[in-house]
């Protein structure tokens, strides 16, 4: 069996016959492979854990089944083979699931952010409403919820992942309020959510450098942008939190934010970023570092227009994301020999495995190091014993 791998129509019509059977493993759905035989016959195959054994469901030939159809097929066994959390159907229906919802944004009113407000109502009004919006809670099935965000899956893992996790976390206010009660099963619970994939690109040595030029020749419309930029590169923290930086939050050596996706943290400052806030605090009789010059009471929005511009300008590849930046910061941090927890404890995060994901290393990089490896190994080789 070979590691797991993102499996595509194009890798699957490459998939070459060798003198024995091999698989390749799926890495979006757990369990799916595709079997290819001696002879070139390919096939799906969903393995199913029960009992503390194997066994092996064939979903059908890859000739016929495509990937999407054969994820579809494979979700659906899951789903099929999952424990279902038992009805509480002797009880009266409770609340719909849409008077829920309802219910939850109004009690987090205050508590989460106006951005995440934003980003769950988005997820409510295309995804969980239409499909369970007029269903009693205490009648929502495992089955009924699988077959959705399998569906849902095959056009966005990712965004199939959000989802349930914002549907789990309303049923358990739901619980926490009252709605239903406290030892009512979770059925999301047994669902398995698809395998993240690291995202992001690495800013090399080389491509760092034109940024910087880039950035001292920004237009004064993209001036404050090019600024907060430089501040992302510089500190790695999240472009939201450089944007909503208020000077009462800047310190003589770190920044004291009061309010980031793990909470409260201190980001220590090297002098060049030093440097560039004592410049604009010069400058600036504002409550934020970044105003917004719609409002100046409030920060900027958002600089993606700019980044467009500015990325343009430096001539870096168009799927270079401004998150791109905090990436950067951390494979550069790993690549001068800090450990993967201190790069977490540099960049705020709460968990050593989400920093493990930003562990990029600049190409350039691992050609030195494959050379020290290489030089010490023939020395060794060319020892008499």
């Amino acid at each position: 069996m070979r590691s797991s791998i993102l499996l595509t129509e194009a890798l699957v019509k490459n998939a070459k016959p060798e003198t024995r059977e091999y698989v390749i493993r799926d890495i979006q759905c757990p369990g799916l492979t595709l079997r290819v035989q001696p002879s070139g016959t390919k096939s799906w195959v969903m393995r199913v854990r029960q009992n503390k054994k194997y066994r092996r469901i064939t979903i059908g030939s890859a000739t016929k089944v495509g990937v999407l159809e054969a994820r579809g097929r494979a979700h659906a066994i899951l789903a099929a083979d999952t424990p279902t959390p038992p009805l509480n159907e002797s009880g009266p229906p409770a609340i719909t699931f849409a008077k829920l919802a309802d219910h939850f944004l109004k009690a987090k009113e205050g508590i989460y952010k106006p951005t995440t407000i934003e980003a769950l109502e988005v997820y409510l009004n295309t995804q969980l409403l239409p499909a369970f919006g007029s269903t009693a809670i205490n009648r929502l099935t495992t089955p009924e919820i699988a077959n959705w965000f399998h569906t849902y899956s095959q056009t966005r893992p990712g965004g199939a992942n959000q989802a349930l996790g914002h549907l789990t976390t309303i049923l358990t206010f739901a619980r926490q309020v009252g709605h239903l009660s406290y030892d009512a099963p979770n059925p999301c619970a047994p669902i398995r959510k698809n395998r993240r994939l690291a995202r992001g690109r690495l800013l090399t040595s080389a491509q760092i450098k034109t940024l910087g030029v880039a950035l001292d020749q920004a237009p004064p419309q993209h001036a404050q942008a090019a600024d907060a930029i430089r501040l992302i590169l510089l500190t790695g923290c999240r472009s939201g939190e450089i944007l909503r930086l208020m000077w009462t939050e800047v310190k003589q050596d770190r920044l004291s934010l009061t309010s980031t996706k793990t909470g409260p943290r201190d980001v220590m400052l090297a002098p060049a970023a030093i440097e560039l806030l004592g410049k604009k605090r010069r400058a600036s009789n504002r409550v934020h570092v970044f105003p917004s010059p719609n409002d100046p009471t409030r920060p900027v929005h958002r600089i993606t227009s700019a980044w467009v511009y500015i990325r343009a300008q430096a001539e870096l590849p168009r799927d270079i994301r401004l998150h791109d930046l905090r990436h950067t910061y951390a494979s550069h941090a790993i690549m001068r020999g800090e450990s993967v927890a201190m790069a977490g404890q540099l960049l705020g995060h709460a968990r050593t495995i989400s920093t493990q994901r930003y562990s990029h290393l600049d190409g350039q990089h691992l050609i030195n190091a494959a050379e020290r490896v290489s030089k010490v190994v023939a020395g060794l080789l060319e020892q008499e014993c």
